[in-house]
């Protein structure tokens, strides 16, 4: 488990600044991490973006394996989630005002069926792309990072993905 220090406060969490700094420092999209100076201020702005990418990760469902915060604190895909969290929160990301990332959900229905979140219309997610990448396996359902598909009619129900032939813009 990871400790940062905001104000006079120690709080646990993924990652500590450290880890987020050397993590930072090989990615790319890390600009404004990487721009802020070492003191203590920034120390700080660092540090409770850090905690807030904890417990947004804390409020997600969670596999039964990856329950409690120690099974997940020594997960390095999870540390990692954390701090790409922790970047995008200070590009400016909404992520935890939003629950999903798309705009809305879109259907069909023709008669009996209806479809919902067919191949290329934006499915809803709950986190940038790296972010669910690096939780993919972990996640139980509920947690919002998309989901498969599901046809609904006269024979029952079918769940995605399955392979229907489709191509955008014609057949």
């Amino acid at each position: 488990m990871a400790e940062v220090d905001v104000g006079d406060e120690t709080y646990t969490t993924y990652a500590d600044i450290d880890d987020a700094n050397a993590y930072a420092t090989g990615a790319l999209h890390a600009t404004t991490w990487n721009d802020l100076a070492t003191n203590t201020a920034n120390d700080n702005l660092k540090g409770r973006a850090l905690v807030t990418a904890t417990r947004i990760l804390d409020r997600q469902v969670w596999l039964d394996a990856y329950n409690t915060f120690a099974l997940r604190s020594v997960e390095q895909n999870i540390i990692n989630a954390s701090i790409e969290l922790a970047l995008a929160l200070m590009d400016g990301s909404d992520v935890q005002n939003f629950s999903t990332t798309a705009e809305r959900i879109r259907s069909m229905s023709a008669g009996s069926v209806s479809i919902t979140n067919y191949r290329g219309v934006d499915i809803a997610t709950r986190f940038p792309q790296i972010v669910q990448e690096l939780l993919r396996g972990y996640l139980g359902s509920g947690s919002g990072t998309g989901g498969a598909a599901k046809v609904y009619g006269v024979d029952g129900e079918t769940t995605f993905p399955i392979e229907l032939d489709y191509a955008p813009g014609g057949f």
